[in-house]
């Protein structure tokens, strides 16, 4: 169920492991920070749609799922190629081109970030519940299966074994257990981890994209807060229901409940809390 940690993804740093009473010199596992270029391609012309700062691995899945949530694609098949370039010092390789099909219309001036995306920022300054309303791509899944503690502890100790994060301790995981017959089916996990908490998502959003066109249900698990752009791109693929370690922001509770997805944050050993409006989904042991 772990993810395979990738070589890029992570290198080895020296720092200072600081105690009461000594402080000692020690090599660090770091999780890697890297910029993106992205651009998108229709018939002969081609633009810089994004520079978006990255943990390096699953490019493809991070680039189809932003693609996705900001609306310009509906499904895998609206990309007809997808290139992995050499930037202009021909060192890094940090430069996709992605062509899109000949029926997709884009509005330039709208979707082209001039801007550095940073891997924290999600959708930077798109945080309109009407604008969501209008991009809502996917019609909202059932809320799977009820949850108690036990079920929130054995999906939280998931997210602990993903090797990345718990290498690191400085990267963030998003994760996916699909439901089948009315249960969840944790040996179906997946996982995607990247410093950036939107990026992890992005990955795991735009896998199950290129997989099943977003048709499993189940539950998302998120390692860090919940913030709004979280909940948008949860609602974008239609997923109704998220598990997180972190406390979600006001705005993602609000958005949370006027879309009916059943939010818990706050994930710990023998507690979670509930932000939404769904206690009949909640079992007592």
């Amino acid at each position: 169920m772990a993810t395979k940690l990738s070589p890029l993804s992570q290198t080895n740093l020296d720092r200072f492991r600081v105690e009461a009473t000594e402080i000692v010199l020690e090599s660090d596992p770091i999780g890697i920070e890297e910029p993106l270029q992205i651009n998108l391609v229709i018939g002969d012309v081609s633009t810089e749609f994004s520079v978006t700062m990255r943990t390096p691995g699953e490019d493809k899945a991070l680039i189809y799922g932003l693609i996705f949530n900001e609306g310009i694609i509906r499904r895998a098949d609206d990309v007809i190629q997808f290139n992995r370039l050499s930037s202009d010092d021909g060192e890094q390789d940090n430069l996709r081109e992605v062509v899109l099909a000949p029926q997709i219309s884009l509005d330039l001036p709208k979707i082209t970030r001039r801007h550095t995306t940073y891997s924290g920022c999600g959708l930077c300054g798109k945080t309109s519940i009407q604008a969501l309303e209008l991009k809502q791509s996917r019609p909202m899944k059932p809320i799977p299966v009820t949850f108690s503690t036990s079920t929130v502890q054995r999906l939280r100790s998931l997210l602990s074994e993903q090797p990345l994060f718990s290498n690191t301790g400085g990267v963030h995981v998003a994760g996916f257990v699909p439901e089948i017959e009315g249960l969840l089916d944790f040996g179906g996990a997946i996982f995607f981890e990247d410093v950036g908490r939107h990026n992890a998502l992005d990955k795991l959003i735009g896998c199950q994209l290129i997989e099943n066109d977003l048709q499993k249900n189940g539950c998302l698990l998120l390692s860090g807060r919940i913030s709004f752009e979280l909940v948008q791109k949860a609602v974008m693929a239609g997923y109704s229901t998220i598990v997180a370690l972190g406390a979600p922001s006001s705005l993602a509770i609000k958005t949370a409940n006027q879309f009916d997805v059943m939010l818990m944050g706050f994930a710990k050993n023998n507690r979670f809390n509930l932000y939404t409006s769904h206690k009949q989904y909640i079992e007592v042991e």
